[in-house]
């Protein structure tokens, strides 16, 4: 394993500090078991050394010795599975909550990232670490510890077999060192190839609609089938690799068996007892020994797809946050909140700046329209003032009835999130009831209530709170999972709502049920359209253009 590889899979360690204990308790059942299974082989060819050579039946001793033995490794065995399955499920727990919570401070659609990548990621590559962290890496560390308890038994005994140990251990670790380069080069074009393969798959099941109205079925699957074949080339090269490293490794034990012999033999003789009827046991010593270094080299060759996944991982959970945490909090006042925004810039990471010096304020209880061409920057206005996103400069704060400002960044992300409810033009719904989405961010709210929101948006003549709505609302229309959208922001009690192109798609009488829902909002309300039915509505309407300093009115307040 080299320096570069021990760095990845370290990296991941600090969030899995809580579940150390657990490790450290598989590698201490992991080496027992180990322990155990090495002096039963140790112990039966003492046994038939001393039967050979002495013509003696084992004593009495030695058979209890082996009854013990076995039972201990019986038990250990089913008690190391147990524990490394169990600690197994926490550590993909812990990494994958770890990694959420990294994307939840770094929002992937403001880096332009692809969801199947960030799926991969949080699914496949996790699953691959799991185990590592949960057995293998207490596997690894067993190996060695029998090596070194093998080669020192060995050197008490017979001290020529502890020098072939040390040479076949060598030797083993040379190959795999040798066959670690190939192999993490193949796995990497391996894991390329599969990512690319992920992500044109979720490129067809998302545009399913679209495949089936152009006629790509065939290309998609003929595209699939290409990949699995690239792929599955790259795997029988990998294999092709390994098994030339594995046989090797069979050579060397071989080798350690005669070299031991030999080395034996040459040393102490044919004719003395004592060493004829050890050297079986000392050969199975060696044997055990070199074979755990065999098997951690098979093992530490086979770690390249875990440090790419790892790689991965680590660069997930070290995105840089597009919002930077709150470290001098100031807590809202009671009332109504209005908005401020004060000279914001604003840019994304891979496209030109989008807003520049850009300033606005919106009056606690207005409502008010944001207006502007496509790419002008309204949706981003949005997102600043929910904090999904920090400005590159400038400032975003909440206002109360008296002009005094709290800055977004000072805000307690819980009592942000409480304060301002979001509904997005592309707004998902989740997998379940209606009532589970409209419980979404506010679980205490009771049918009633969850009955009235869907009566505000005009739902409740065709759904009910226990109707499933499928996976994203697929069985409901546009408009139906708009007006849902809606009613789970409303169902927060928002002092502030903040609407982005939520009628942009919408049928005119479903945009005028839902444009009268947001006039009577009794809120602060900021809604971002391009559709006049939606803007006429509103008190106010800002122009928003990024190339602008400011915000210019295109209608002074109208109540």
């Amino acid at each position: 394993m080299t320096g570069g590889t021990v760095r990845v899979l370290a990296r991941l360690v600090p969030p899995l500090r809580p579940e150390w204990r657990g490790i450290l308790g598989t590698f201490a059942l992991s080496t027992t078991s180990l322990l155990a299974l090495s002096a039963i082989a140790v112990l039966a060819a003492l046994g038939v050394g001393g039967a050979v050579v002495h013509g003696a039946v084992p004593s009495a001793p030695w058979w209890l010795a082996m009854v013990l033995l076995v039972l201990l490794r019986t038990l250990l065995t089913w008690r190391e599975m147990d524990v490394s399955h169990a600690l197994a499920y926490r550590v993909l727990a812990r990494l994958r909550v770890a990694l959420f919570d990294a994307y939840a401070r770094s929002v992937p659609g403001r880096r332009r990232e692809h969801s199947g990548r960030a799926a991969a990621v949080a699914m496949t590559d996790i699953e691959k670490l799991e185990f590592f962290y949960a057995h293998t890496l207490a596997q690894i560390g067993a190996s060695l510890t029998l090596f070194l308890a093998a080669l020192g038994a060995a050197l008490a005994l017979m001290p020529p077999a502890a020098l072939v140990m040390v040479a076949g251990a060598a030797l083993v670790g040379l190959t795999a060192w040798l066959g670690a380069g190939p192999s993490r080069r193949i796995g990497a074009d391996e894991q390329a190839e599969r990512e690319e393969q992920s992500e044109r798959l979720v490129d067809a099941l998302g545009a399913l609609r679209e495949v089936l109205s152009y006629g790509l079925q065939r290309r998609v699957i003929d595209e699939a089938a290409a990949g699995t074949r690239r792929s599955a080339v790259t795997a029988h090269r990998r294999e092709l690799v390994a098994r030339v490293v594995d046989g090797t490794r069979e050579l060397t034990l071989t080798g350690v068996v005669i070299g031991v012999i030999a080395a034996t033999l040459v040393n102490d003789g044919v004719g003395d007892s004592r060493t004829a009827s050890l050297l079986p046991a000392v050969v199975a010593l060696a044997v055990a020994g070199v074979a755990a270094i065999a098997d951690a080299a098979h093992t530490l060759s086979e770690l390249h797809p875990l440090v790419a996944s790892a790689a991965r991982v680590d660069a997930g959970l070290r995105r840089a946050p597009v919002v930077a945490p709150v470290t001098d909090p100031v807590p809202l006042p009671d009332g109504p909140l209005g908005l401020r925004l004060r000279d914001v810039d604003f840019s994304y990471d891979d496209r030109t700046r989008v807003l520049q010096g850009w300033s606005a304020e919106v009056a606690p209880g207005e409502h008010v329209g944001l207006a502007g061409a496509s790419g002008a920057g309204k949706s981003t206005v949005i997102a600043l003032a929910a904090r999904l996103w920090d400005p590159s400069a400038g400032v975003v704060e909440l206002v109360d009835d008296e002009g005094r400002g709290y800055r977004l960044d000072r805000v307690p992300d819980a009592e942000l999130r409480r304060t301002v409810a979001v509904v997005e033009q592309d707004a998902r719904l989740f997998h379940g009831s209606v009532r589970d989405n409209l419980r979404r961010g506010s679980a205490l709210r009771g049918d009633e209530e969850l009955e009235r929101a869907l009566e505000i948006v005009g739902a409740r003549e065709w759904i009910t709170l226990d109707d499933e709505i499928g996976e994203h609302g697929a069985r409901l229309s546009g408009g139906q999972r708009a007006r849902l959208a809606l009613a789970r922001a409303l169902c927060r009690r928002p002092r502030i709502l903040l609407v982005d192109e939520i009628t942009a798609s919408l049928d005119p009488a479903t945009e005028r049920v839902i444009s009268q829902v947001l006039v009577e909002v009794e809120a602060t309300v900021v809604v971002a359209s391009h559709r006049r039915e939606t803007l006429d509505r509103l008190d106010r309407v800002l122009r928003v253009d990024g190339s602008r300093s400011a915000a210019r009115a295109d209608r002074p307040p109208s109540r």
